[in-house]
């Protein structure tokens, strides 16, 4: 049997060394698997929609804010507030029930014009002949804009007429001093020397801010203060350039009347306040005769304020807010046409 036994190989311990051995299997760490994002649920959207609907909300009441609340062709959105003072009035004055009509035609037009339009409007009306006086929202208090400059201009001249100024002061310009916007005299160089007289002039004719930055530290906020406080404009301040219709009118009429300066002085101011660099609202309603006025503006609002000079004087003063300048362009000279015929 042994011939058919197969000789198997020694196996010496040494050659089995030689082989490469096998690495023990380790188990590898499984990646996560990424799950893919999930839509957002019904409260993820509900706070989307919110803050979208709430943004929208914020954007429009601002706008609205800018416009005094007050959108064309829309009833004014009056905001509840708890005042001591009462802020819009129609004051009725005195005489024969004629002028009442008038006055309450007046009124009407003016409510019926500009509460159809944007923003708010105000006006005061006082007859310099007569003894009568009215108007609507006339106690608001509004931006003056440069209405601002009408207690300057008393106080300077209180104060040549006291001695303390001398109008043929030479002033020399700084640069400091330059102030933009209306006027002439911002685009002088530093160094040009002008005098009082013609600075008033310039803040006059041309509503120069540099002539009513120089006066104003001239004259210094507190006697200027003084001054508006004693004639009696208790909604106006210099600091806040604020004022209301009642106030720049009440200004205007001791002014004519000869309480505030002495006559030659007082035909001085009118007469810087004549024939303007901007006569396109209350003179551009009312061609026929001289208005000495003041006409102010900034960002959404047109104040004119002034003395028509017909054979029956008067005092208008229309100040607005939040409004759009091409309403205003056209609603002013209107109502001040009309309220010229009325006052004829």
């Amino acid at each position: 049997m042994s011939i058919f036994k197969r000789n198997e190989p020694e196996i010496v311990e040494e050659e089995l060394d030689t082989f490469p051995k096998k690495k023990p299997l380790v188990a590898k760490e499984k990646t996560p698997r990424k799950e893919p994002p999930k839509p957002w649920g019904k409260k993820e959207r509900l706070i989307i929609l919110y803050t979208f609907l709430f943004t929208i909300l914020v954007a429009f009441l601002l706008y609205l804010s800018s416009r005094s609340w007050k959108l064309p062709n829309f009833p004014r959105v009056e905001i509840p507030k708890i005042n001591l003072f009462k802020t819009e009035t129609v004051t009725i004055g005195g005489g024969r029930n004629l002028q009442k009509e008038k006055e309450d035609e007046i009124i009407k037009y003016f409510k019926d014009g500009s509460d159809k339009l944007t923003g708010t409007y105000s006006f005061y009306v006082i007859d310099l002949k007569g003894n009568y006086e009215f108007g609507y929202r006339e106690r608001n208090v509004m931006q003056a804009a440069s209405l601002i400059k009408l207690p300057v201009f008393i106080t300077l001249y209180q104060e040549v007429e006291s001695g303390k100024v001398d109008l043929s002061t030479i002033y020399t310009l700084k640069s400091s001093d330059i102030r933009g916007g209306s006027g002439s005299l911002q685009y002088k160089k530093p160094g040009t020397q002008i005098t009082y007289q013609d600075m008033a002039k310039l803040m006059g004719k041309e509503s120069d801010n540099t002539s009513f930055n120089i006066f104003r530290n001239i004259l210094g906020d507190q006697k200027i203060t003084s001054v508006i406080n004693t004639i009696g404009m208790n909604q106006t301040s210099l600091e806040d350039n604020e004022t209301s219709a009642h106030d720049v009118s009440l200004l205007y009429k001791k002014l004519y009347l000869g309480e505030l300066v002495n006559d030659n002085h007082k035909e001085e101011i009118l007469g810087y306040l004549k024939d303007t660099i901007y006569e396109d609202y209350i003179p551009k309603g009312i061609p026929e005769v001289k208005v000495a006025h003041k006409y102010g503006s900034e960002s959404n609002v047109i104040n004119d304020a002034g003395i028509v000079l017909s054979e029956k004087p008067f005092v208008i003063s229309i100040l607005s807010e939040g409004i759009i300048n091409k309403e205003a362009d056209e609603f002013i000279p209107n109502f001040s046409k009309f309220v010229f015929e009325k006052m004829k």
